[in-house]
């Protein structure tokens, strides 16, 4: 049985609806927070993009070391897998997130590149040695 493995655009609309979630979690946390973090803080740039950040990160790494899917991964039908079939590990996690936000920061070449790689992979997928297949 051959992998499928999910293209560039079934990528794209996952993270797309997994960014939507993080943003909305993001606005409602800090309201749930608003009385016990300064004013000043809580208008700080710095400071929601850390915030954002940090959930940024929690959320990605969990759900993949716990299943492979994120919510938007699971609309859209997809999963993350090793290339060895080996279970996903938190080290796995911790390298393809900061890779994803390396080749982010190089103006999106790093997440571009699966549109062009014959694997279907981005950077943080061969540094991880994942692949983000279809599930039908």
């Amino acid at each position: 049985m051959e992998i499928k493995k999910a293209g560039f655009w079934m990528r794209v609309s996952a993270l797309t609806i997994d960014e939507i979630i993080l943003i909305a979690l993001t606005y409602v946390l800090l309201q749930v927070l608003k009385p016990f973090i300064s004013s000043d803080l809580l208008h700080s740039v710095w400071f929601i993009l850390l915030f954002y950040e940090f959930l940024d990160y929690n959320y990605y790494t969990l759900f993949w070391v716990f299943g492979g899917q994120t919510p938007g991964k699971k609309i859209m039908k997809s999963k993350l897998i090793k290339v060895d079939g080996s279970a996903f590990t938190y080290k796995d996690a911790f390298i393809r997130y900061w890779t994803w936000m390396i080749g982010v920061a190089l103006l999106g070449i790093g997440y571009f590149w699966i549109a062009f790689d014959k694997n279907k992979q981005g950077w943080n997928d061969i540094m991880a040695k994942t692949y983000v297949v279809r599930l039908n």
